[in-house]
């Protein structure tokens, strides 16, 4: 039934009632001076298992879904929307009293000259579990990358030199034969090590020119599950996770910083001699948070330091397993960081090791 527009004009809120009425995703008004609800929609109460009495006659009682992590979180985020009058993609998760946990995004405005808080709650669970999928992926990818770099390149560096020195050690035309066959082993070989430097190059490259998607996330999780992953593949070093804190959940792009972070431990394990030590170590300041990767390695000489964010600088060095570097992975990794408001920046003493930094904004 169409309202007329007296009747629309007297109904408080018809506008948000009428689009809540047909939304999926949750819609509510909620009083600030008396700190409660005006209206709840139903997809509301059913992202919370709640129902819609409960939650009118006691609002506080939504908070005891949050998750004890996220509470402080929200409460800096209420603060923002009081201060500049709207927040967007704010993120937290809700635990139901069946256990089940859910992430939840809220986008808030305030309203009537702030008397009110006008409000619009999504279930994006799902869309989490897509972007910890690709997370995963691209940490399990990276290291796969790796494996092939440290495992295969150098084997394969190896073998073309040996084909190189038999080449020189049959002459004559009774050995023909044999030279065509080295010289088709050779050509194979070849092929094999340029296809690893092209997809180490495209990898790279595409990377930095990929919009920034932004997220919440425990990075203290994340940088566990990636170490994981690489000690399995690098048993002959040591690594550590070394913080003070037992969480750190920040909002930056989880994809871009995870590869940046997986190139500066790369880096470190290609440098780093057998039974070397790696380290990884967080830490959280006021308005931002660091992650240093240190190693004992060979450390940078002093003649490379200006050029090692330079592209194509043709200063690149050979690992220690041989592993022939595409030039590319750190100036690509501080672009990544600085596309996330962050910085990158190094100190190296030759023959003593490295340590790379990591400074970003919590939000």
């Amino acid at each position: 039934m169409q309202l007329s527009p007296e009747t629309q004009q007297a109904e408080p809120f018809y506008d948000i009632k009428r689009i809540g009425g047909l939304s999926q995703d949750g819609v509510f008004v909620y009083k600030l001076s008396e700190g409660s609800f005006d209206y709840l929609n139903a997809a509301f109460t059913g992202i919370f298992g709640v129902t819609r009495d409960n939650v009118m006659a006691q609002s506080r009682l939504l908070l005891d879904f949050v998750m004890s992590e996220d509470r402080h979180y929200l409460q800096q985020r209420f603060a923002d929307l009081l201060a500049t009058g709207s927040i967007t993609n704010t993120e937290f998760r809700i635990r139901l009293s069946s256990g089940v946990v859910k992430h939840i995004s809220c986008d808030a405005y305030l309203w009537d000259g702030a008397e009110y808080a006008v409000g619009f709650v999504k279930d994006v669970s799902r869309v989490k579990e897509h972007e910890n999928y690709m997370i995963n992926y691209g940490a399990k990818k990276d290291t796969l990358l790796d494996m092939i770099t440290h495992n295969l390149q150098g084997p394969l560096s190896l073998s073309e030199n040996i084909i190189q020195h038999a080449q020189k050690s049959y002459q004559g035309e009774q050995y023909e034969a044999i030279h065509m066959h080295l010289r088709m082993i050779q050509d194979i070989t070849r092929e094999c090590i340029e296809i690893i430097n092209n997809l180490l190059r495209e990898e790279h490259l595409e990377s930095e020119h990929i919009f920034v998607k932004k997220g919440r996330f425990d990075i203290l999780e994340k940088v566990g599950s990636t170490l994981e992953k690489l000690v399995e593949t690098n048993k002959d070093k040591q690594f550590r996770l070394i913080t003070k804190l037992e969480n750190l959940y920040i909002n930056v792009d989880g994809v871009k910083f995870f590869q940046a972070l997986h190139n500066l431990i790369s880096n470190s394990i290609k440098f780093t001699p057998e039974g070397g030590q790696i380290d990884i170590m967080v830490e959280e300041l006021d308005s931002d948070f660091t992650i240093t990767v240190k190693d004992n390695g060979i450390g940078i000489p002093d003649h490379l330091k200006a050029f090692l964010f330079q592209k194509n600088n043709g200063k690149g060095r050979l690992g220690l397993k041989g592993e022939k570097s595409v030039g590319m992975g750190l100036p690509v990794t501080k672009k990544l960081i600085e596309l996330m408001n962050g910085e990158l920046w190094f100190e190296s003493v030759e023959n003593r090791g490295s340590s790379f930094f990591i400074r970003l904004p919590k939000e």
